[in-house]
C-alpha cells in the first residue's frame, strides 16, 4: 500500500481515536493498478459524525487534498449500510476491491441488492456526461488539459463498466484493461478507443496533440451511446 494512503490513515486514527470504526481504501489503489494520475479512494465509518469529529480530521483531509486526493466518504455504521440501495455501484466496487488499514471489515460480508443498479448506472453515465462536456469548455481545447481529463475522467467509466458488465449478470473483473475486455456484446463498446485511452493513463503511450480533440469526441460519443443503451434495457 502506498505510503502516503498508509500516513493519512495514522493521521485520520490519531485525529478521531475511538471514534474512528474503520478506515478503508478502495478501487485502483487496493488492486495494485497505481498510475501518475489515480486517486486514491477512502471511506471513513465513524460511531457518530458531528461537526467536533468533522473539524478534528479538518487539518489532515486538507493536506490530503492540497495533494490532489479527493475528500473521504464518511459515514455511520447504521447510514452506510442504509445506503446499500442507493449506491449499489460504489458499495458492490468496494466490495469487492477494498483493503481495511484500520478497524473493522464491514463490507466483507455485505449483501448488496443489485436490483437498483439500472437506475444508477444510467443516471451516473449521463451525469458523466454532462461533466465531461462542462470540463472541456473549462480547457478551451488545450491539448495537454484535454488529456489529463481523458486520463482522470477514464477510472470512473471503467466503475460504471463494471457496473454494466453485473446488470449483464457477468462478473467484474478489477483489472482495467480485462474490464473492457468484458464489456457485454450488446454494447459493441469501442474496446480500442479506451484502452488507447487507458495505455496512456498507464504511461505506455501517448496521443499526439493534434488528435487529442478527436479522441476525447469519441470517448463522449461511446459514453453517450452506451447510457442510451442502458436507458433502454
Amino acid at each position: 500500500m502506498d505510503k502516503n494512503v498508509i500516513k493519512f490513515s495514522e493521521q485520520i486514527q490519531k485525529a478521531l481515536g475511538d471514534k474512528l470504526k474503520s478506515f478503508v481504501v478502495y478501487g485502483s489503489a487496493a488492486t495494485g493498478e497505481v498510475y501518475k494520475h489515480s486517486d486514491f479512494n477512502t471511506l471513513l465509518v465513524l460511531d457518530s459524525i458531528d461537526t467536533a469529529a468533522l473539524k478534528a480530521i479538518s487539518k489532515p483531509v486538507d493536506a490530503w487534498v492540497k495533494k490532489g486526493q479527493p475528500v473521504p466518504l464518511i459515514f455511520t455504521l447504521d447510514s452506510m449500510l442504509a445506503s446499500q440501495d442507493v449506491f449499489p455501484i460504489e458499495f458492490l466496487d468496494i466490495k469487492e476491491n477494498h483493503e481495511v488499514l484500520s478497524g473493522t471489515d464491514y463490507f466483507k460480508d455485505m449483501n448488496i441488492d443489485a436490483a437498483n443498479l439500472r437506475l444508477e448506472i444510467e443516471r451516473e453515465l449521463k451525469s458523466k456526461l454532462i461533466r465531461l462536456r462542462q470540463s472541456f469548455i473549462l480547457t478551451k481545447g488545450n491539448s495537454g488539459k484535454v488529456k489529463v481529463l481523458l486520463v482522470r475522467s477514464l477510472s470512473t467509466f471503467l466503475a460504471l463498466l463494471k457496473g454494466i458488465i453485473r446488470l449483464y449478470g457477468k462478473a467484474a473483473p478489477s483489472k482495467k484493461s480485462d474490464i473492457i475486455d468484458a464489456a457485454p456484446a450488446e454494447l459493441k463498446l469501442n474496446g480500442e478507443l479506451f484502452k488507447r485511452i487507458l495505455s496512456v493513463k498507464e504511461q505506455k503511450s501517448e496521443i499526439e496533440a493534434g488528435e487529442i480533440e478527436a479522441v476525447f469526441s469519441q470517448y463522449m460519443t461511446e459514453i453517450e451511446r452506451v447510457a442510451d443503451i442502458i436507458d433502454k434495457k
